[in-house]
């Protein structure tokens, strides 16, 4: 079982993307009900390799936190992270441009990535997880 909520899953997801060069990165909060899911992460990168890498590094730290994750969908030029209440979207700024996923969601509410990314409590080994 996961440690983090879904709000704090979306923003690690978030940070990590950041971490790894994304662009554009977008948490959105969704309406309880509205959706199978509770958050929506979406991340530009500038090539497929950079898609594979976020991806692999979202995927990992997911793993290595014991996070409910289904395996990896898509190929190059859009990938997808189903994390259950928390879903990645990685994306060629073209496909992004394309299929306007940040329209998708009407209900959905946007948070500051930035000043969430402080407010998030730094993080222990993964292996202290009991």
């Amino acid at each position: 079982m996961s440690r983090f909520t879904a709000r704090e899953l979306s923003l690690h997801a978030a940070r990590i993307c950041l971490d790894k060069g994304g662009q554009d990165v977008r948490v959105m909060a969704l309406p309880p009900g509205a959706s199978l899911f509770d958050y929506v992460v979406l991340v530009s990168a500038r090539s497929d390799r950079q898609t594979s890498a976020i991806v692999e590094e979202i995927y990992s730290f997911a793993k290595a936190w014991k996070v409910a994750r289904h395996p990896v969908e898509g190929e190059a030029g859009w990938m997808l992270i189903d994390c259950q209440d928390v879903i990645v979207h990685a994306l060629s700024t073209e496909m992004r441009e394309r299929y306007q996923l940040d329209t998708l969601w009407k209900a959905a509410r946007s948070l500051d990535v930035e000043a969430e990314l402080k407010k998030l409590p730094a993080l222990d080994e993964p292996t202290a997880i009991p």
